[in-house]
């Protein structure tokens, strides 16, 4: 399945271990996807709100279990401009899996 954000031009990454690793603590152990971008930090300002962001993530329906088996959690976008690719993975994929900020 071709993201949209493939065709804004960004650089889809091999997903960081951090994410199979945080999925299966959550529970999930069935095939899932989840797709990893980096963007430039122009890129992230025009995604959402004009403002700058160092993640973003965008969840698909967490419940939903597509005919082809596959449980499609959502994309990740990462600025390129960000050191901790791994915890900002981390962060985001936890918003994709339902858990949000306090």
């Amino acid at each position: 399945m071709e993201s949209l954000w493939l065709k804004l031009s960004m650089k889809k990454l091999s997903n960081p271990p951090i994410i199979e690793k945080t999925v299966h603590e959550h529970g999930i152990t069935t095939p899932y996807e989840v797709n990893v971008f980096l963007a430039t930090e122009a890129e992230m300002k025009k995604m959402l709100d004009g403002e700058y962001h160092d993640v973003l993530s965008f969840p698909l329906e967490f419940d939903k279990t597509y005919p082809d088996g596959i449980i499609r959690l959502g994309d990740i976008v990462i600025c390129d401009q960000e050191k901790d690719i791994e915890f900002l993975a981390h962060h985001a994929c936890l918003h994709l899996l339902g858990i949000h900020h306090k």
